[in-house]
């Protein structure tokens, strides 16, 4: 009692100082969790395994930039890795050569190539957590095959380069992102590329340039021989912009989506040109020894591959990343009378992307109008979800714990369900091929209901006194609020302002259609076809008016007929 009375107490003060905005404390408050005794052993387990670590998914870490950001992760001692990695022997030996604790590292098989591998690590991740969320979800791991005359393909048959750099991981996400939601810092992190960023010289400069046109090649569905996003013809080195520049709209698209609802952050980088990484494994001997001179000594966008690892670890860990829906970079940009300098210092100028700067040098990067091009981000999400199968969950944001609101919606929901169906019965709407919407036999019954007890029953007496009562507290609407149209409301017959597509009337089936008969003799609305008629009768004549009875077969046929409003309406029995 005393503690109850000093809570009520605080909360009382609490409001005094600050009014409605002192309970914005409460807002993310719920009550402790209840667990049973098989939830308790999965925690104690999670708790052995994970300890108070922060639990880390990479793809692709066995090289490159992903070892040198796992290196970077482990070295804090407050994070716990999984590596996804489609060689798990040369994972293991990586690991051994670097001196990883393999205490806080766990490495699974993931093989981007198959959907059916996504989906398997995704499972056997599933049970390895224990129920632990993930915190971070790093999307690493990537090819580039610019040398290649035709397309290789995936064991699904999509063009490589697009299914392991970006397809894979729009999948894994989809599957990931409901167990992350509980974690209390989540973000997902997806490497970009200057490529993908025309309005950069290294991005709208050098040919071939990312861009996705109108999406023809993923609407068409993206199998073989389609090896194109945009369609057309391919060329290895576009495959590999435009897959950058699908992560980094993808990026954009599921912070808009999920960022309120999940609190999760999503975030693009570019942490430089890694001219000496093995992503360049399959170009030339002469463009692996050049290129780096290149991108050192002339555009200065060189990074090494360590200081590189750094920058991704950096995204993952720095309390300043949390903010989402951002593409960073670090530095400036290029800048004329780099090549003296950079010789005098092995190559460690500042720029866009280039080494140096150090830790503070992160800033959120502008991009381009391709990236922000939200119509077509819409277009990829919903290609990207048909060729991946994905099943993304449900974007709910918070509702308002208000104990009114929760009793006006419990009383208002079946009330505003009735009326939707009604409005809906003179103009049903049509389908996507033109047929006009069936009703469901459920919104039928409900309609039918409708009609006999709301409107006939209850209509007629308790909603009587009700109207009655209202225009005498209300009084009359004025007149002004019911003049000042510029046209005459329309017979619904008549080609008025919803416009409707041309149907073959001998390609509808007569039960697909909700007819409305004007004529003056019976004016009805005819809400049950042919089929459904006996079934939905005999029920609901029962439920209503026989106390539960099933109707006998020997009783025939009823017949619902609506007469005009200011008629009564009739009950037949055939």
């Amino acid at each position: 009692m005393v503690r109850r009375a000093s809570f009520t107490l605080l909360l009382a003060l609490v409001a005094a100082g600050g009014g409605a905005d002192a309970f914005k404390f409460m807002s993310n408050w719920q009550p402790p969790k209840v667990l049973t005794e098989s939830q308790k052993v999965q925690a104690a387990k999670a708790e052995e395994r994970f300890g108070d670590k922060k639990l880390v998914v990479i793809t692709g870490c066995s090289s490159g930039l992903g070892r040198e950001t796992v290196k970077n992760l482990l070295a804090t001692d407050e994070y716990f890795v999984v590596g996804a990695v489609r060689d798990v022997d040369k994972m293991e030996a990586v690991a051994e050569i670097d001196g990883f604790n393999m205490d806080n590292f766990h490495i699974m098989d993931c093989e981007l190539n198959s959907f059916a591998s996504v989906h398997k690590f995704c499972d056997e991740l599933k049970e390895y957590q224990l129920g632990k969320p993930i915190d971070r979800l790093l999307c690493n791991a990537g090819v580039y095959q610019p040398s290649l005359p035709h397309a290789k393909w995936s064991v699904d048959g999509h063009e490589q380069t697009m299914q392991i750099n970006y397809l894979s991981h729009f999948l894994m996400i989809s599957r990931l992102l409901d167990g992350m939601k509980e974690a209390p810092d989540p973000r997902v992190v997806m490497v970009g590329s200057v490529t993908g960023n025309d309005n950069t010289v290294g991005g709208g400069g050098v040919y071939p340039i990312a861009d996705l046109k109108q999406l023809d090649g993923f609407k068409a569905g993206f199998e073989n021989p389609v090896a194109m996003a945009d369609g057309y013809g391919f060329i290895g080195a576009k495959a590999y912009k435009d897959s950058k520049l699908c992560l980094m709209m993808m990026s954009n698209f599921l912070h808009s989506k999920f960022n309120r609802s999940h609190g999760i952050t999503f975030s693009s980088i570019y942490p430089g040109c890694i001219a000496e990484t093995p992503l360049f494994r399959e170009k030339r001997a002469w463009f692996r020894k050049y290129f780096p001179i290149f991108m050192k000594y002339i555009t200065g966008g060189f990074v090494g591959v360590e200081e590189a690892g750094q920058r991704l670890f950096q995204v993952a860990h720095d309390p300043r990343c949390s903010k989402s829906g951002v593409y960073w970079s670090w530095n400036g940009g290029p800048r004329e009378g780099r090549g003296a300098a950079a010789l005098e210092k092995g190559g460690q100028i500042s720029g866009g992307g280039g080494a140096g700067g150090g830790w503070d040098s992160i800033y959120v990067n502008d991009q381009s109008d391709k990236v922000n091009n939200l119509e077509l981000c819409v277009d990829l999400f919903k290609t990207s979800t048909d060729i991946t199968g994905a099943k993304w969950p449900e974007a709910k944001t918070f509702t308002s714990p208000c104990p009114t609101l929760k009793v006006i919606s419990a009383v208002s929901t079946n009330m505003i369900a009735r009326e939707e169906l009604k409005r809906m019965a003179d103009r049903p709407g049509f389908n996507e091929d033109g047929t006009p919407v069936k009703l469901t036999r459920r919104k039928k019954a409900a309609l039918v209901a409708d009609k006999v007890i709301v409107q006939g029953v209850l209509g007629n007496t308790v909603g009587r006194v009700g109207r009655v009562a209202g225009r005498l507290l209300l009084g009359r609407i004025p007149e002004t609020a019911k003049t000042g149209s510029f046209q005459e409301e329309k017979p619904l017959d008549d080609d008025v302002a919803i416009s409707t597509p041309t149907v073959d009337s001998t390609s509808v089936a007569p039960e697909m259609v909700i007819e409305t008969t004007t004529e003056d003799s019976s004016k009805f609305i005819d809400v049950i076809d042919a089929g459904d008629k006996s079934i939905l009768e005999d029920e609901i004549f029962d439920q209503v008016f026989a106390n539960g009875n099933k109707a006998t077969a020997g009783e025939g046929e009823r017949e619902w007929k609506v007469e005009k409003p200011e008629k009564e309406k009739e009950l037949s029995t055939v």
